[in-house]
């Protein structure tokens, strides 16, 4: 009777009136499915979820909490893990604890501060402090000296931190200030390269991904001629470009005239077209490939509706590009945008940029009418008798999951539910459905851990391409322990 009661209440909409359910009925699966997808979401409201989690199962919640600061491996989500981690300090001091060496690991240094203020001020103390030693008394310091907070930041906030930091290690303001110049200097920070305009010492196969995409343009206006040689010599496969830790999105967002494509705005180029779309070129065609060259029958799905205005429209149409570009099946170079009408876009163009520009953008901006999606594929399908070879086998549907309900809904069935049954009635092979969350507004799912053919995941980042594609999972709890209990989260106790 109680199991009955559960699926009876275990009902929610979506913002536009598509039936789902309140919860994956497991709630590490619920903030796995929506953990990398919370930038908007209030901080009660990721507590919660994060609590219900660690208390089905706290190994389970503590390792996804690492897999979502995971700036390498994982999905690199600072703001939730930050309060998160806040939280724990406060309330499961002792967890939190065991754990504390792996904050810099998985996230950066400016992590810790985020435990000054709780129950753990002292140790964080402690941490930094002995790593403080360490790196002054090594050539290859860590990058803690990178993130310590300067005295002479205009942020009041930044000076208390740095102030306290700066008691914490016993030294005077000058002492302090000295001995940060010192360790970024060993760390060579390119930030004080350029400031000091030493731009001929820049080594740009060393340069992190993000000061490689932030700077590009410093680096044509003061040194055109090396930066040129630079990535002429990427191009021929004679050096190497680090984007390892870049998002497709944070690239696609930076193309001169992208504004007009997502947005029908004019963007508002700083330098050239031709400088800045040579850099961002070179920087996607070198992102790692999570796709490894599967030979998927598989389709990625993006929402393009009105909700999914800024950076989730930003993370979908990258995502979807991404896939499209590197999956060598049947669909390569094709995905499916979806709102008012489906628009199957093919990816035109020689270079990257081009083929950004070069998308069609009508029926946007409107409803998220995902059911007008599965019509097409099964209308399809029926009318020209394709065969099983030539079947979509999986649909990566990118979106914030605020459907719009199908016409024609059987009484009390969920959306996806419904869909599925009406390619079964046409003897239509249903294809594997993976929800990809870009924006958690609330807590609604479209399917349960029960449903096999069904994955969850969220965030910004393809590495989970990777779980995806090597592994026939079942149902999404399996793919979700295959992601967690990863040997790169062997570390994280509870």
């Amino acid at each position: 009777m109680l199991n009955h009661l559960k699926n009876e209440t275990n009902v929610a909409y979506s913002e536009n009136g598509a039936r789902a359910f309140a919860t994956t009925k497991s709630a590490v699966l619920d903030f796995f499915a929506q953990g990398g997808a919370l930038r908007y979401r209030d901080e009660t409201e990721i507590i919660s979820l994060f609590t219900k989690a660690f208390g089905e199962n706290p190994l389970l919640a503590m390792k996804a909490l690492f897999y979502f600061r995971d700036v390498r491996g994982g999905q690199g989500e600072r703001n939730t893990f930050r309060t998160i981690v806040k939280y724990l300090a406060n309330h499961h001091a002792q967890t939190m604890e065991k754990n504390i060496h792996l904050i810099s690991f998985f996230g950066r240094w400016d992590d810790v501060y985020h435990l000054f203020g709780t129950q753990l001020e002292s140790r964080a103390g402690e941490l930094i402090k002995e790593q403080f030693k360490n790196d002054m008394n090594s050539e290859t310091p860590s990058l803690l000296g990178k993130w310590l907070k300067s005295e002479n930041a205009s942020s009041y906030e930044t000076k208390k931190l740095a102030r306290k930091t700066r008691e914490i290690l016993g030294l005077t303001p000058k002492q302090y200030r000295k001995s940060l110049s010192s360790l970024r200097k060993k760390i060579n920070i390119v930030e004080s390269v350029m400031t000091e305009r030493r731009w001929g010492e820049i080594e740009y196969d060393k340069l992190p991904s993000q000061a490689g995409l932030k700077y590009r343009q410093a680096f044509f206006r003061n040194d055109e001629e090396r930066y040129r040689d630079f990535l002429s010599a990427v191009a021929k496969g004679e050096k190497k470009i680090n984007v390892k830790d870049l998002f497709p999105y944070e690239i696609v967002r930076k193309i001169p005239s992208y504004d007009e494509v997502i947005h029908d705005r004019k963007y508002n180029i700083v330098f050239g077209h031709a400088e800045n779309e040579e850099v961002l070129n070179t920087m996607w065609d070198n992102l790692p490939d999570y796709v490894n060259g599967a030979h998927e029958n598989a389709i990625s799905v993006i929402d393009t509706s009105g909700s999914m205005e800024g950076l989730p429209i930003e993370i979908a149409l990258s995502i979807g590009i991404y896939h499209a570009e590197r999956n060598n099946g049947l669909f390569k170079n094709h995905f499916i945008s979806f709102s008012q009408k489906p628009q199957l876009i093919e990816m035109q163009g020689a270079t990257f940029c081009e083929k950004v520009r070069n998308m069609s953008r009508t029926y946007w901006d409107s409803n998220t009418n995902i059911e007008a999606v599965f019509e097409l594929i099964l209308d399809t399908a029926i009318k020209h008798r394709v065969s099983d070879d030539e079947m979509v086998k999986k649909v990566y549907i990118v979106s914030d999951m605020e459907f719009d309900s199908a016409t024609n809904m059987r009484k009390n069935n969920q959306l996806f539910r419904e869909l599925r049954a009406r390619f079964e009635e046409k003897n239509v092979p249903f294809p594997m459905l993976v929800f990809w969350n870009v924006n958690g507004r609330n807590a609604q799912f479209p399917m349960t851990m029960d449903d096999n053919g069904v994955q969850f995941v969220s965030g910004a980042s393809p590495t989970i391409f990777t779980n995806l594609i090597r592994g026939n999972f079942m149902n999404p709890y399996d793919l979700m322990l295959d992601v967690l209990n990863d040997e790169r989260y062997e570390q994280v106790t509870a």
